[in-house]
């Protein structure tokens, strides 16, 4: 979890001056994603009126799309380059959101824990939110976020499926490297749902259009056990696969007797 004592929470100041009035229908999940789409844009003018940019040598890096546009440039044409480039709207975000619900059918609590690895990743790491790195982000956190709370979720394939922007191996990379890069911490205990539940409400003028209502006692012990286990497993994952990554690289080959 992180430390609000040594990290500011960045987007607990965002809720304070901007209201969202909602008329789509289903406000359950679409009014949550209107207001994780306000946040997430918000966040990105901030940090691209500071002019903060990622190298091209950071670990962050690996999450700009521009990085696979270098590494098969015949896939894009100019056209195509120039609109992933394109700094987001709102309704952008919305949309790209919108179209991952549409075929993944996440619980609407997924859009908080999504919003709580993103923020936690830029707590971590000094991530700056830009226009070719938010898609694949969004992707990442949400991919986790329904593990860690649907009981049937879909798989990397079925993401890569939604946005075939990215193959499945790249998915599975993308989502690796976030879990690396949150030190493997998906553990979210209630309170800190609770702040996010309430900042992203305030975002609506009446409750009436936010239904969503806060988790329970229970509800947040069983949040806060399955993200724990699942923090567990991809730890031991993690350690899994680099036991067998150094065993690789020290394992001598065998004698050969002639």
């Amino acid at each position: 979890m992180i430390n609000n004592k040594q990290q500011k929470d960045r987007y607990s100041n965002t809720t304070s001056s901007m209201y969202i009035k909602s008329t789509i229908s289903n406000p359950n999940v679409k009014s949550i994603i209107q207001a994780v789409s306000t946040i997430l844009h918000s966040q990105m003018q901030e940090d691209q009126e500071q002019g903060k940019q990622i190298p091209k040598t950071s670990e962050l890096y690996f999450f700009s799309e521009e990085k696979y546009i270098e590494e098969k440039p015949e896939e894009f044409d100019e056209q195509r380059k120039l609109l992933l480039r394109e700094p987001p709207s709102v309704d952008n975000i919305y949309e790209f959101m919108k179209a991952l619900y549409d075929c993944a059918q996440f619980s609407p609590e997924c859009c908080i824990i999504c919003l709580v690895y993103i923020n936690r990743l830029i707590a971590f790491t000094g991530l700056t939110l830009n226009p070719t790195n938010w898609r694949p982000l969004l992707l990442s956190s949400l991919l986790v976020a329904q593990k860690v709370w649907d009981d049937k979720y879909l798989s990397n394939a079925d993401f890569a499926f939604i946005y075939p922007f990215f193959t499945t191996q790249e998915i599975n990379k993308l989502e690796a490297k976030f879990l690396e890069l949150l030190q493997y911490n998906v553990t979210v205990k209630g309170d800190l749902y609770a702040k996010y539940y309430f900042e992203l409400r305030a975002l609506f003028k009446g409750d009436q259009e936010f239904p969503l209502y806060p988790l329970d006692v229970t509800q947040s012990a069983n949040l806060e056990a399955r993200s724990a286990d699942v923090q567990k497993q991809e730890q031991e994952k993690a350690e899994k696969l680099s036991l067998t990554y150094n065993d690789r690289q020290t394992r001598k080959p065998a004698a050969i007797i002639n």
